[in-house]
């Protein structure tokens, strides 16, 4: 499902990955252990896409997608904790963000992108994506009363499951 192939990394004279190569299959779990300093959290980074490798490349078998449970907690304090379920489907969050954008400023000019869009949301089941988010959070023990309040203003522990819930949103494989 997830191949690494080759990869190399490299601070300055620092190296600290040379020529790594290992696949992930599906149904298996894995955890990533060691030191300190060793390049867990590089590593995990470069195979989420946050981060380029010095060579070599990852790969994600096509029709498959990842999620990553989020470590930065505050990173979406200016978002509601609906949005931030939702922006753990990059595609489909980009989209309706784009389409919700245009429709602000609507024209005869972007109607045109703005019908490409919507098809696209259509394919992503996107006008099912609001209660989607919500039943996942409520199966969380989130309260509705809570999708709307900006992350900066709810307690840690919910933040963590409120990431949880963006890890899972969009069912990754």
């Amino acid at each position: 499902m997830l191949t690494v192939n080759n990869l190399s990394v490299q601070f300055g004279k620092r190296i600290l990955f040379d020529e790594v190569n290992t696949t992930f299959t599906h149904g298996n779990i894995y955890g990533v252990i060691g030191a300190n300093g060793a390049g867990k959290s590089t590593f995990l980074k470069i195979i989420s896409g946050d981060m380029d490798p010095t060579s070599g490349h990852i790969h994600l078998e096509p029709g498959k997608r990842m999620s990553v449970l989020n470590q930065n907690h505050n990173m979406f304090d200016e978002h509601t904790v609906l949005e931030t379920v939702m922006m753990g489907n990059k595609v489909l969050y980009a989209v309706k963000k784009e389409m919700d954008e245009l429709y602000l400023d609507y024209t005869d000019a972007n109607a045109d992108r703005i019908g490409e869009l919507q098809v696209q949301f259509e394919e992503m089941n996107g006008w099912n994506a609001d209660s989607d988010a919500a039943s996942l959070l409520s199966s969380l023990g989130i309260s509705e009363d809570n999708h709307y309040t900006l992350m900066g203003d709810i307690e840690g522990k919910l933040k963590v499951r409120v990431l949880l819930a963006q890890a899972l949103f969009g069912n990754p494989d």
